[in-house]
């Protein structure tokens, strides 16, 4: 009797272990397919961006696969200011410092006087009283502009450089621009700096995909890998490169901001409607002339993040252009995902 059990018992592994090994070799089977419909998500993505001057990338947080790069040049080889997506890295600074408690409010008018200069917010009539969350949600000029005064610009390019801006990705493409962060910048210019508006700052738009991915994340850099080919999909390995030295508190903080911001602010037009998106729009005045370039920052779903999303376009504005192709992107990821 104990001898016949035995005997089942070894048979039943024998075929659950070949059914493992025939579920390996079907899924690698499967591949070629995967990657065929991973070419579909990005010509659906070069949809999107249609005939607009800019940029869509779509990455997987958890290990630096990058999903989608639309139009190479403007997204890993050209480098600008990021406006108020650097607000991101201000909330961060502020934090680490101890220079504000997310509580803590400061009231917008529309403007803020600092040593007799008049700062203004992009909302003309104001936002009112605002706390951490919501002058991110606002993307409230005037909340930075007041909470950010004691911030030196030292401490400010200390956690830029935490979350490597100033530094190259590594990404596995040809010419890519490292951005820089400033050296010095006078008193004037340091509140520019708070607002991502700074002169020498200038950032790609995939060094601030892996920011937004490490705030989604919990603050895990990976190497940004690009898969041009079914046999370069197969040789990715996830690649670690660093940690931000920051509490995992601090990044909730931020964290929580970039879920009001789709909730009801700047970056509501990113939002879907059976899922929680988390986000951050911005507008930024270009080096020469008055025209303004636009940004969105994002991840989803709020929870665990499978896709981090960043889009830049020229000659735009952050909320109006930028969250609603978002949102057409992390709508096309998730039927994608969702047809597999």
């Amino acid at each position: 009797m104990l001898e016949g059990g035995a005997r089942m018992r070894g048979l039943i592994f024998r075929l659950a272990f070949s059914f493992f090994i025939f579920l390996l070799f079907f899924s690698c089977q499967n591949r070629p397919n995967d990657y065929s419909r991973l070419v579909a998500f990005r010509k659906k993505c070069i949809e999107i961006l249609g005939t607009r001057s800019g940029a869509i990338l779509a990455m997987n947080p958890r290990n630096g696969l990058l999903l989608a790069v639309i139009n190479e040049k403007l997204a890993v080889q050209n480098s600008t200011r990021p406006g108020s997506t650097f607000k991101i890295v201000t909330a961060l600074a502020l934090l680490q410092n101890g220079l504000v408690n997310p509580a803590d409010q400061f009231v917008c008018n529309g403007q803020v006087e600092i040593r007799g200069k008049i700062y203004r917010c992009w909302l003309r009539e104001g936002h009112g009283e605002q706390n951490l969350f919501q002058a991110i949600a606002n993307s409230c000029n005037a909340y930075f502009f007041q909470a950010g005064e004691n911030l030196s610009a030292d401490q400010l390019r200390s956690t830029a450089r935490q979350f490597h801006l100033g530094d190259c990705t590594g990404i596995n493409l040809a010419n890519e621009d490292c951005g820089r962060l400033p050296d010095w910048v006078s008193a004037d210019e340091k509140n520019n700096f708070v607002v991502g508006q700074a002169r020498a700052l200038a950032v790609t738009p995939l060094q601030m995909l892996r920011l937004v991915s490490a705030i989604a994340n919990g603050g895990i850099f990976y190497r940004p890998f690009y898969p041009a080919s079914l046999d370069e999909l197969k040789k990715f390995r996830s690649e670690l490169i660093g940690m931000a030295q920051l509490s995992e508190a601090l990044r909730i903080f931020v964290k929580e901001g970039l879920r009001q911001s789709v909730a009801y602010g700047t970056s509501v037009g990113a939002k879907l409607p059976n899922m929680i998106v988390a986000g951050k729009t911005g507008t930024s005045s270009e080096y020469f002339g008055m025209n303004t370039d636009a940004w969105f920052l994002g991840f989803a779903p709020f929870e665990k993040p499978e896709i981090a999303v960043a889009v830049f376009l020229e000659n735009g504005r952050g909320a109006s252009d930028a969250a609603p192709l978002a949102r057409q992107i992390l709508q096309a990821y998730f039927e994608w995902m969702e047809s597999k």
